[in-house]
């Protein structure tokens, strides 16, 4: 999609946010999770892509704690409107979201999502496998960002996802 930025979110985006996510998702849950990410202090970065006008799409990256040291983090969730969705918004998010985190030093990031889109950004459920925590299958991965990340451990989430 041409004329799309991307930019940390704002208190004034909130409302936008929550509305964008229950619309994408049909459901209130993933918005009350990014509420409840953000007051406990637990988001890492909460980010929104927009056209100079609106607001069209979000992502919330999050603390993961692995063997209780504060070193990963988790990626969602991720959402477009619903009427521009498949136009490269969340690829988008997700990539520039993804070097945010490399960048910031966190060792892995993981998900739980659709196991046909995510390894198209390197997301592997091989490599979550090794790790021991809340979910399990071909819809839990993970992607190492750094080189000297540890290749297991358990993990702990924060609160909002009631783990």
């Amino acid at each position: 999609m041409n004329n799309l930025w991307i930019r940390p979110a704002t208190e004034d985006d909130a409302e936008t946010i929550t509305e964008l996510t229950d619309a994408a998702f049909g459901t209130p849950e993933e918005a009350q999770i990014i509420t409840q990410l953000a007051a406990d202090g637990d988001s890492l970065a909460s980010l929104v892509a927009h056209n100079d006008r609106e607001i069209l799409g979000h992502i919330q990256f999050f603390k993961v704690w692995v063997d209780g040291e504060d070193i990963a983090c988790g990626l969602g969730p991720v959402s477009a409107r619903p009427d521009v969705q498949k136009r490269g918004i969340g690829a988008g998010l997700i990539r520039f979201g993804l070097t945010l985190m490399e960048g910031s030093g966190r060792s892995h990031c993981f998900l739980l999502g659709h196991k046909e889109y995510y390894p198209r950004f390197g997301f592997s459920a091989d490599l979550a496998a090794q790790f021991s925590g809340p979910w399990s299958g071909p819809n839990f991965m993970a992607k190492a960002l750094t080189e000297t990340g540890p290749s297991s451990g358990e993990l702990t989430y924060p609160a909002a996802f009631g783990a």
